[in-house]
């Protein structure tokens, strides 16, 4: 498939060197194309990172950032992690380990590869010490001991860095851990900046359904963002919009401007809520600014959870364990929807009810989704009150029926009603504060 010259661009500025001044005029002139050609495709490459606009300076070519690995723990951090302090080699401070070796015996330090890319965890014996630093190897003393004046210059004379903490080695080690285990985590919640795809293929307002056509048959998709020139986001094509219009009528008559979009740091979890029950098949990510930076699709949504599954060290929001098991009825009018779903033990007090806190959270998404698909706003609950008619246990299936009462520009009230069977269980009423239609 023959790239575009927007693409082409692209590759093009990721080819000059870190530094290098980047101008519309120049790029159009060197790969002979419309300076507006160059114009957008300056942009999109600021909006993935490859080059930053600097007031009253320049368009410059810079290195794209590389994403903190969870392994990237300087001996610094460690040394704070474990209260400890550097008694030499303080410079070092910024060192990576890659790997840890707790050693207990001679034998066990000879045993292990250990270097200079090494955090050795020892106690308070002298032959071990020193064998490490011999190696290169930074240097944990546990225990709250310090190292004899013999390792210690050996360790100056060397470059090396030795700390000590002032608790034993299961503690140290525990402490450790855990700050792993907390920086895991909160790196693991997966985002839609992890899974969405950078290098979308978009359309003009100008542009018409003739060329959705020929766009669908060269990319093999068929939903795209409409943006303008400024790679700003204004609606979306679907196979819906297009279906029984003529071919020269231009997009910016059939696109839905009131699209249903997402930022790079949403949460997958919450956006696969969103996109089964908006039936949308592409989300437009866009910036702070409404800038076009990406795509997701029900696929990569799908691949992404899949994924987390299979690997139990990814996290998950209260949200998404919560409403989970829950799904769109089919009891939807002008102003009312429905979702049904199951009560888990999840949700279960301390007295083996639904808790009150799990009941608001379903009712408040419940609320705010219904303002979404019914109205397309986007709202946040500023005040709810909810009445408890009759607990909930665990395993009961519930309705949870949500109509809009009363809208404007800025709030709106709306009434859920929680069922199982044909059961009250609760009632509340909600004020949403309207963030952006």
């Amino acid at each position: 498939m023959t790239a575009t010259k927007h693409e082409l661009i692209l590759k093009y500025i990721e080819t000059l060197p870190v530094g290098t001044k980047v101008s519309v005029r120049q790029i159009a002139k060197d790969l002979e194309v419309s300076e507006g050609t160059a114009y957008r495709a300056i942009k999109q490459a600021e909006n993935v990172g490859l080059v930053s606009s600097i007031p009253k300076v320049a368009t410059i070519r810079i290195e794209q950032p590389v994403k903190k690995q969870l392994e990237d723990m300087t001996l610094h951090e460690i040394n704070l992690i474990v209260e400890g302090s550097f008694l030499t080699g303080q410079n070092y401070s910024a060192r990576i380990p890659k790997s840890f070796a707790v050693c207990f015996s001679k034998e066990e330090l000879l045993g292990k590869h250990v270097g200079s890319n090494t955090l050795v965890i020892v106690g308070n014996v002298e032959e071990l010490q020193s064998l490490a630093v011999k190696r290169g190897a930074a240097l944990l003393v546990v225990g709250g001991t310090v190292p004899s004046a013999r390792v210690l210059r050996q360790a100056e004379d060397t470059g090396t860095p030795v700390m000590a903490s002032p608790y034993d080695a299961f503690e140290t080690i525990s402490m450790i851990n855990k700050a792993i285990y907390e920086r895991l985590v909160q790196q693991d919640l997966v985002r839609i900046g992890d899974i969405m795809k950078r290098d979308v293929a978009t359309l003009y307002p100008y542009d018409t359904i003739l060329d959705w056509h020929e766009l669908t048959l060269k990319s093999g998709h068929s939903n795209f963002p409409v943006i303008n020139g400024e790679n700003k986001l204004l609606g979306v094509v679907t196979p819906l919009s297009v279906t029984g219009m003529s071919s020269n009528m231009p997009i910016s008559e059939v696109m839905d401007t009131e699209m249903l979009t997402a930022r790079a740091d949403n949460l997958v979890s919450h956006i696969s809520r969103l996109l089964v029950w908006e039936d949308c098949d592409m989300i437009p990510v866009v910036d702070d600014d409404s800038h076009l930076v990406g795509v997701v699709n029900r696929q990569d949504i799908i691949q992404a959870l899949q994924q987390t599954q299979k690997q139990p060290q990814f996290g998950e929001t209260v949200d998404n364990l919560t409403l989970s098991g829950f799904k769109l009825d089919d009891a939807v009018g002008d102003h009312r929807i429905a979702i049904v779903g199951n009560v888990t033990q999840f949700m279960m007090n301390e007295v083996n009810i639904a808790s009150s806190g799990a009941i608001t959270m379903i009712v408040s998404n419940a609320a705010t989704i219904a303002a979404r698909k019914l109205l397309r706003l986007q709202t946040v609950v500023d005040e709810q009150h909810l009445i408890c008619v009759e607990p909930i246990s665990q395993d009961e299936t519930i309705s949870v029926v949500v109509e809009l009462l009363q809208f404007d520009k800025k709030y709106g009230k709306v009434e859920v009603i929680v069922r199982s069977g044909e059961q009250l269980k609760y009632k509340a009423y909600l004020i949403l504060k309207v963030l952006k239609k």
